[in-house]
């Protein structure tokens, strides 16, 4: 770039001297050349920094679309989770209502078997009453003593 612009500078002054151009105003030109060549130096630089926030903002800009899709598949995978953990939470209701219910039987059960403990306690203690009683008692005599037939007293 530097050669161009020296180039440039020679040659002007070459055409210039040849043409006769004053010397000052050869001068002239060569310090306007000078100032665009600033002014493009400058410029250039301007669109690099432009350029290189350009692509700094475009991979911000990639690495947000990354993470964009990667909260969407973590949202998805958090979604199917839900749904199972859902199906998993109405199954143990079921289950958990199926048990409550066994409970309940088991309860009923137990009762009644207290109950037919009870019952066959009394049963047995009545049945052992009603024996002592036929012990204690004896039979009486299956004919009844006739008024007739009195049996005779001892003196």
């Amino acid at each position: 770039m530097r050669f161009l612009c020296f180039a440039t500078a020679l040659a002007v002054l070459g055409a210039g001297c040849a043409t006769g151009v004053p010397l000052e105003r050869l001068e002239a030109q060569v310090l306007e050349a000078d100032r665009w060549r600033r002014e493009y130096e400058a410029e250039r630089e301007r669109s690099e920094a432009f350029a290189l926030r350009l692509a700094q903002l475009e991979s911000a800009l990639e690495r947000l679309r990354l993470e964009r899709a990667e909260a969407e598949q973590a949202r998805a995978a958090l979604l199917e989770e839900l749904v199972r953990t859902e199906a998993d939470r109405h199954a143990l209701e079921e289950h958990n209502t199926q048990l409550l219910a066994l409970e309940r039987e088991v309860n009923e059960l137990k009762e009644l078997k207290e109950m037919h403990e009870e019952l066959s306690d009394v049963w047995y203690e009545s049945a052992l009453e009603r024996a002592r009683r036929r012990l204690n008692n004896p039979p009486q005599p299956a004919v009844p003593p006739a008024a007739g037939n009195v049996a005779p007293t001892s003196p």
